[in-house]
């Protein structure tokens, strides 16, 4: 019973990441201006208005708003879980899309969101977390696009893609040697997000040895 209830709630959730996501981001862009007009961020003036409607006190009105957004999440995440979700994703993709300077943000950013929600079968599957040794004293983790190996005339290489943090949407794609690289059985590909967007304050499995 729990389980029926809690999952459209997380299934609304990442199907709302990217908006939140960008959302998170612009916010710290603009850091130092919410500073200057004071410690309430807009969101959070925007819920306690929302929570007016039933309450008079600011504090009550703020929690109820935060009640009315986690049940706007589980009513979305119920409609993601049916046969509309992709007319729904291209929707709110379109809608965004549209307004100038947040479009070129958000893109990105659903699109490795939803590339990391992917179950089997999906864009990420074949992707494996990896430990690449640059020199003697500097490691990395890393995502092998495939166990396929290339040779440009100087010996078996791996295509690895070492992503970027806080937002792991870009990064750089490399061929290292093959002995340069090493599976981490123990780390899933969302653990290594969780790992970049926090920058290391979630990390997640201890790498194997």
């Amino acid at each position: 019973m729990i389980r029926k209830v809690f999952t459209p709630f997380v299934t609304g959730l990442l199907f709302l990441a990217p908006v939140l996501v960008t959302l998170i981001i612009l916010n710290w862009l603009s850091g130092y201006l919410i500073a200057a007009l004071g410690p309430a961020t807009p969101l959070g003036q925007l819920l306690g208005q929302a929570g007016m409607i039933f309450t008079p006190s600011p504090f009550a009105a703020f929690w109820a708003g935060i009640g009315m957004a986690a049940l706007l999440v589980w009513l979305i995440g119920l409609a993601v879980q049916t046969r509309f979700r992709p007319q729904l994703e291209g929707g709110l993709d379109g809608l965004i899309s549209r307004i100038p300077g947040l479009g070129s943000l958000y893109r990105p950013l659903a699109q490795f969101v939803r590339m990391m929600g992917t179950g089997q079968g999906g864009e990420m599957s074949g992707m494996s977390v990896v430990s690449v040794s640059f020199g003697d004293h500097v490691e990395a983790l890393a995502l092998l696009t495939s166990p396929r190996l290339h040779d440009f005339g100087q010996g078996p290489r791996y295509l690895i893609l070492i992503p970027t943090a806080p937002v792991p949407v870009g990064g750089g794609m490399l061929f290292v040697e093959a002995s340069r690289v090493k599976p981490v059985p123990s780390m899933g590909v969302d653990d290594l997000a969780k790992l970049y967007v926090t920058m290391g304050t979630l990390s997640g499995p201890e790498p194997v040895k």
